[in-house]
């Protein structure tokens, strides 16, 4: 009679810890595509990209940061009669149906003070920070390919 009242007690144990997660508010982002374009010799400015997607609520990124430059900025591009303009922004949002696109010739990522000491093909830690719509932050790690100009 012992031996059947244990042996129920750890099935119900086991059932109990194999029982799904509470689903929660919670998002889940990815990084994909990351890249820096190799500045042009004597320069150390440079401008890169990635997309990010998010499962859940939406996100904000509001900055990154890499040990191949000093500071990295987040820029929006336009064409106002005819001339290009960038413009530092302080947080651009990513939502399950938006994704945030970072591209050359669009909205993307300018390092400065880039090391001449990185080479084509080689890979870059770049830490991406975002916010939730309660303030919370979090960081996600991707690796940036360094590419060439035109690449």
């Amino acid at each position: 009679m012992r031996i059947a009242s244990i042996t129920a007690a750890f099935g119900l144990v086991a059932m109990v810890a194999c029982a799904p997660a509470p689903e929660t508010a919670e998002s889940s982002v990815t990084a994909s595509g990351a890249f820096v374009v190799k500045p042009a010799p004597g320069r150390d400015v440079a401008g890169g990209g990635l997309t990010l997607t998010v499962t859940g609520e939406p996100m904000s990124l509001v900055g990154a940061e890499t040990d191949i430059a000093d500071t990295v900025e987040l820029h929006t591009m336009s064409m106002d009669d005819g001339v290009m303009r960038m413009r530092k922004v302080d947080q651009m949002d990513v939502t399950e149906d938006a994704p945030l696109e970072l591209k050359s010739g669009g909205n993307h990522l300018m390092l400065f003070g880039v090391s001449p000491d990185i080479e084509i093909g080689e890979t870059a830690e770049l830490v991406l920070t975002l916010t939730d719509a309660d303030g919370t932050e979090s960081t996600l790690t991707t690796q940036a390919e360094i590419r060439g100009l035109g690449d």
